[in-house]
C-alpha cells in the first residue's frame, strides 16, 4: 500500500562577500642630518737629540792620524824648528859680535852646535784625559693643540609618506533560496 507523501526540499539563502583589504602604504624618509666641526689642529715642534763625540784628539794620541793631521804636524813641526834655528843663528850672531867682551865665544859657540840634545823623560798616559770629547743635547718634543667651538648639528626631519587605499566589503547573493514540493500517492487540483 502506499501512502500518499508530500517531500518538501528547502534550500537556504546564502550571501557571499567580496572583501578587497584595506592597503597601507608608509614610508618614513630619513632625516638629514649636517655636522659641521672644523679640525682640531695639532703642532708638532720637534729639536732631535743629538750627540756629538770628538775622538780626533785621542786618535792623534795613540797615532791614528789622519793623512792631513800628518802634514798639519809636519808643517807645525818644521815651522818650529826653522824659528828655533832662526833664532839661535840670531844669538850665535849676536854672540859674534859681541866677541870682544867674551874671547871663549867662538869655541862656546862649536861645543854648543856639537853636544847632543838633552831629551826630557816623562811618563804619560795615552790618550791623554779629556783629549776624547763628548757632548749630548737630549732635544725637545713640544705638542700644542687647538680645538675650535662645539659641533654644529642640524636635524632636518622628514615627514612620514603615507597612502591609504580604504578597503570594501561587497554582498551578493551567493544561493538563492528556493524550496520544492513535491507530491506523491495523490493528484492535488492546482491552481495557478
Amino acid at each position: 500500500m502506499h501512502f500518499p507523501q508530500i517531500r518538501l526540499e528547502s534550500t537556504f539563502a546564502k550571501i557571499g562577500l567580496q572583501i578587497e583589504k584595506p592597503i597601507l602604504d608608509f614610508q618614513q624618509p630619513k632625516a638629514e642630518i649636517t655636522i659641521d666641526q672644523e679640525n682640531a689642529e695639532m703642532q708638532i715642534e720637534r729639536v732631535s737629540p743629538t750627540l756629538e763625540m770628538d775622538s780626533y784628539e785621542a786618535r792623534a794620541d795613540i797615532d791614528l792620524k789622519s793623512v792631513r793631521r800628518r802634514i798639519e804636524d809636519a808643517f807645525n813641526d818644521g815651522y818650529q824648528a826653522w824659528l828655533d834655528g832662526l833664532a839661535r843663528v840670531s844669538q850665535q850672531g849676536d854672540q859674534m859680535m859681541k866677541v870682544q867682551h867674551n874671547k871663549n865665544a867662538i869655541s862656546d859657540i862649536a861645543k854648543e852646535n856639537s853636544s847632543n840634545p838633552v831629551y826630557g823623560f816623562n811618563i804619560t798616559f795615552l790618550p791623554r784625559y779629556g783629549s776624547f770629547k763628548m757632548s749630548y743635547d737630549p732635544g725637545s718634543l713640544e705638542i700644542n693643540w687647538t680645538t675650535h667651538e662645539k659641533p654644529k648639528i642640524e636635524v632636518n626631519p622628514q615627514k612620514a609618506i603615507t597612502n591609504i587605499t580604504p578597503g570594501k566589503v561587497s554582498t551578493y547573493m551567493d544561493t538563492w533560496n528556493d524550496l520544492k514540493i513535491d507530491y506523491t500517492g495523490i493528484t492535488i487540483d492546482q491552481k495557478g
